[in-house]
């Protein structure tokens, strides 16, 4: 068929096929929420090894193991499985307004509990008060956070796994009462909080992405041996993580 056989449709079919935008802060929520779940299993069910990485390649299980073995991921395990311990301590809030605020000082005290550096650590000891962490947190004094001691080595799939369950109910619960809770305060929190939940996701899809780009590499060097260079790139992980 050619180019010149097709007819414009009409303005009134046009009009039917565009997608309003949604009209309201709860409309935009439930949007928000629909999209960070899909992306948090999306990110769960790659990392247990049985999804194409936006339908390029499998990133096999084994793969997985290699790139993100126990011991060297020790620190972010322990990291993760404060959050979601905590997260599911703040979850039995049944006040939206309050279950919000309550996420947003728990994130907070998070990012104080995960940022404190070597550098700043150096810094402490001349500190009269010596504590309390950078963000003028005193240690062991988290209203929120809780960080348990872990003798063990934890296993990062399951930590990782538990935590993408926690975080997708976190998400419904934004929602649980959306024409009712939906104020602009509330919204405005909800996107504070959404905005410290995105680093995590970015932190993993670029590790994933650059895990897929080193297995394409490698089956292309399967076809044409002498095009690729034996050197990989070198998927760096984030010390403070």
């Amino acid at each position: 068929m050619s180019l010149a056989s097709h007819q414009a449709a009409p303005p009134s079919m046009l009009k039917q096929q565009v997608v309003q935008p949604p009209t309201n802060l709860a409309d935009i929520l439930v949007e928000l929420v629909t999209k960070r779940v899909s992306t948090i299993q999306y990110l769960s069910r790659t990392h247990q090894g049985n999804t194409h990485w936006f339908n390029t390649i499998l990133l096999a299980k084994d793969d997985l193991r290699d790139m993100y073995p126990n011991a060297k991921m020790m620190k972010r395990s322990c990291h993760f499985y404060t959050l979601g311990l905590s997260l599911g301590h703040v979850l039995d809030i049944h006040t939206p307004i309050d279950f919000v605020k309550a996420l947003a000082q728990l994130l907070s005290e998070f990012d104080a509990h995960t940022n404190d550096t070597s550098r700043q650590k150096m810094k402490n000891i001349f500190r009269k008060t010596k504590n309390k962490d950078d963000a003028g947190y005193d240690v062991g004094d988290y209203v929120y956070l809780t960080v348990p001691h872990i003798p063990h080595e934890l296993d990062y799939f399951e930590v990782l796994f538990t935590l993408c369950d926690v975080l997708i109910e976190t998400y419904h619960k934004f929602i649980s009462q959306p024409d009712q809770q939906c104020t602009q305060p509330y919204f405005e929190l909800v996107l504070k909080c959404d905005g410290k939940f995105k680093k995590l996701f970015a932190m993993m899809t670029k590790e994933l992405d650059m895990l897929a780009r080193n297995a394409i590499k490698d089956e292309l060097k399967l076809i044409d041996p002498l095009s690729f260079s034996n050197k990989m790139t070198p998927i760096d992980f984030d010390p403070h993580d």
